[in-house]
């Protein structure tokens, strides 16, 4: 068997209709730590349309957080993270998962609301040294969304799944 190759090893993989993502495990050069480069929520630009789910719980308010978006609590700490990735219909997501964090954390495929989602109890960040659960679902043929947050997994879950899209089958 050849180990010299630069392909991460496949920790997981989870296929729901329409999505299919894995956890790779990431090599411990490449597990670095930078909590600087997590920018600081930033109220919305009115100026333009911006991609809120349907349902945020009370007492939340959506914000950017650069690229991506969030939801703050009232002292501006944010509890959800919501970002849409570019995924070709038949493409792997792969996440990272650092081996040095315990082993692969669990995934669960699930459809809510007729929206098809993945769940993964934990997630690798270079930006945060928390290791807070995910939910990915398509945004379109050719994205998809991942949510992920302190919240617990089921109401990330509604969040994910109000998020604009997903409006076409899945099903075949």
């Amino acid at each position: 068997m050849d180990h010299s190759s630069n392909q991460p090893a496949a920790l997981d993989a989870m296929q729901v209709p329409g999505l299919r993502v894995a956890l790779v495990a990431l090599a411990p050069a490449e597990a670095m730590f930078h909590p600087e480069a997590m920018p600081a929520p930033a109220p919305l630009d009115d100026e333009r349309p911006h991609p809120l789910p349907a349902h945020l719980p009370a007492g939340l308010l959506a914000r950017r957080l650069g690229e991506a978006y969030c939801a703050v609590d009232a002292s501006g700490r944010f509890q959800a993270t919501w970002i849409e990735l570019h995924l070709p219909p038949a493409a792997t997501l792969s996440l990272p998962w650092n081996l040095d964090d315990g082993p692969a954390p669990a995934m669960q495929g699930f459809r809510l609301r007729g929206r098809d989602a993945i769940a993964i109890g934990a997630s690798w960040s270079m930006v945060s040294a928390e290791r807070l659960p995910v939910v990915i679902t398509r945004a379109s043929p050719d994205s998809c969304w991942i949510v992920g947050g302190r919240l617990p997994i089921e109401e990330l879950a509604r969040i994910a799944v109000s998020l604009p899209g997903g409006a076409y089958p899945t099903h075949r």
